[in-house]
């Protein structure tokens, strides 16, 4: 088959396909452009997959650059090859409007002063150029997207699948911007968020339940994110912004996760509002034909400032659950619980080791312990009112933060073996392991040189026990990644395992000391599986239930 050169309509739309993908792409595009021309009232009428219509009160444009607008790779954006690698608009390339004209029926209505102007384009073809009355601002409408492309007009999805890919197009913008957005569907009002903070526009879209559950992250890192009871089944209602752009990047949202560490219950995502203030210099936005990917130049550093904002975060709330009584409740008879001895004759039996004299900083006490329940559950008195503590979770908790300590601190118990263990790796692997040969000794790991792409295991971490060829590995593979999901899932076992189980009868003392330890740890609220140590039930709920205050 011979080469040929294609013509410049061909051209003009494939390159619109790669921007315009369905109604969603066209209704971002736009709403950028809004946005880079300063407005803060901009109105989307979507009509079927038809028709969609994007009103602003933005600085307009004049006749001059309205005619431009539509010209491919016409850009009021990027003037020298420098530019390029200094982006501050969300747009830049000069192709939205040029594609969205070259496979619709465009209009576009723009006053920059006195007088506006109405341009009409069919399939990228100027039909007809007039002068026209109206606010200083912009409105363009997009009638019979891909009317002169039917294959990919065939490829859209329902009505009702395109409609909800552009609420969440208009809901990405509406949630950072402190700008009015309405948007309109076959006549009715489904969205409407004025100007408003980051967390009036949470509340507006997702709800105020949602809203009072989020925890504000400040400094190099701005935004909300979820407290960990507030969860979802899959990664929704998760965003990134990078100087106000909307964007897609694995290591942000990992980093995200990082810094949850712990408090996330397995298999459950958090939501997030996060925006990043980042030189433009350090960014390259150019990868993606939708701009939805960036590329991060110092990624491991940003990682860092992520992962720490949400720990830190997270850390400074107070995450206790809170219970809550419902005011109509069937009546239940009373279950009889046996508690621990008194006080007094456990002191008098019981060799306990003391709490060393040193003053606790409490986040969550004091406690008066006044039992158990069920030999699983402490109960005491709360500051807040009553609290039941589960006492396995609490010392999961404890030592899993002690074993994590160990290797923070290079103090890793390590276990010589029996018999060295000879591990035969691929050579990629093989010259890793030997590369890495001091970072895997503070882990724990101590292994020599055994030739033909084999090394000779000497000693592993204590807590790994019996070590399988293949946990060596992954961690070998995963060294670069700092702290590895195999190790910490290692920490995680071995600190179940080693820990108060339920059924266990514990003195008034030894749950003392229990709740002491707590206190000392970094995060108290969750297990190191994501479970709850502590549900608090506040006086003035005891008093609902007991018909006491407002009944």
């Amino acid at each position: 088959m011979k080469i040929h050169v294609l013509d410049d309509s061909l051209i003009t739309k494939i390159a619109a396909g790669e921007v315009i993908e369905r109604p969603a792409s066209i209704v971002k595009e736009l709403i950028e452009n809004s946005l880079d021309a300063g407005a803060d009232e901009i109105k989307i009428e979507v009509d079927g997959l038809n028709k969609i219509r994007i009103s602003d009160n933005g600085s307009g444009m004049s006749e001059e650059d309205a005619m431009l607008s539509f010209k491919r790779h016409a850009t009021s954006k990027i003037i020298k090859e420098e530019d390029i690698f200094n982006i501050t608009s969300l747009g830049f390339r000069g192709e939205a409007l040029a594609s969205i004209a070259e496979i619709s029926n465009f209009t576009i209505m723009t006053n920059e002063k006195d007088i506006g102007v109405k341009i009409e384009i069919e399939g990228g073809r100027l039909q007809k150029q007039s002068k026209v009355g109206m606010p200083k601002g912009t409105i363009i409408e997009v009638r019979d997207l891909f009317f002169n492309v039917p294959a990919r007009k065939n490829f859209l999805k329902s009505e009702i699948t395109e409609h909800q890919e552009i609420v969440k197009v208009v809901e990405n913008y509406a949630l950072i911007s402190n700008i009015s957005f309405r948007l309109i569907k076959n006549g009715e009002e489904i969205l409407n968020v004025p100007k408003g903070e980051l967390i009036d526009n949470i509340t507006n879209i997702y709800g105020a339940e949602v809203a009072r559950d989020m925890v504000k992250v400040e400094g190099e890192v701005e935004g909300y994110v979820s407290k960990p009871l507030l969860t979802r089944g899959s990664r929704v209602n998760q965003h990134i912004y990078i100087n106000g752009r909307h964007v897609k990047n694995e290591t942000i949202t990992n980093a995200v996760y990082e810094g949850y560490d712990t408090f996330l219950f397995v298999g459950r995502h958090p939501i997030f509002v996060l925006n990043l203030n980042i030189d433009p210099k350090e960014i390259d936005v150019n990868v993606h034909p939708a701009k939805r990917e960036v590329r991060l130049k110092r990624e491991e550093k940003i990682r860092e400032i992520v992962k720490n904002a949400v720990y830190s975060a997270l850390k400074k709330e107070n995450l206790v659950i809170q219970a809550t009584v419902e005011k109509e409740t069937e009546q239940q008879p009373i279950k009889q619980y046996e508690f621990t001895k008194d006080i007094q004759s456990v002191l008098e039996a019981e060799n306990v080791t003391k709490v060393k004299d040193k003053p606790i900083e409490r986040r969550l006490g004091p406690f008066r312990i006044m039992g158990q329940v069920n030999r699983t559950y402490v109960v005491a008195e709360s500051p807040k009112g009553l609290a039941i503590i589960d006492q396995h979770a609490v010392h999961e908790r404890i030592n899993y933060e002690r074993f994590m300590r160990q290797f923070k601190d290079n103090a890793v118990r390590k276990q010589k073996l029996v018999t060295s263990k000879t591990i035969e790796l691929n050579p990629h692997q093989y010259m890793t392991a030997l590369g890495v040969r001091f970072e895997m000794g503070k882990l724990g790991f101590e292994y020599s040189d055994f030739g033909n792409n084999t090394i000779k295991l000497d000693t592993v971490p204590e807590i790994f026990g019996n070590l399988k060829s293949t946990s060596f590995i992954d961690v070998l593979n995963e060294l670069k990644q700092g702290f590895t999901q195999e190790i910490t899932e290692k920490i995680v076992m071995k600190s179940c395992k080693a820990s108060i189980k339920a059924g266990e009868e514990l003195t008034i003392p030894q749950l003392q000391v229990l709740m002491d330890e707590l206190e000392t740890v970094e995060n108290p609220y969750n297990c190191p599986h994501g479970r709850p140590t502590i549900i608090e039930l506040s006086v003035a709920d005891l008093e609902k239930k007991f018909k006491r205050s407002g009944w």
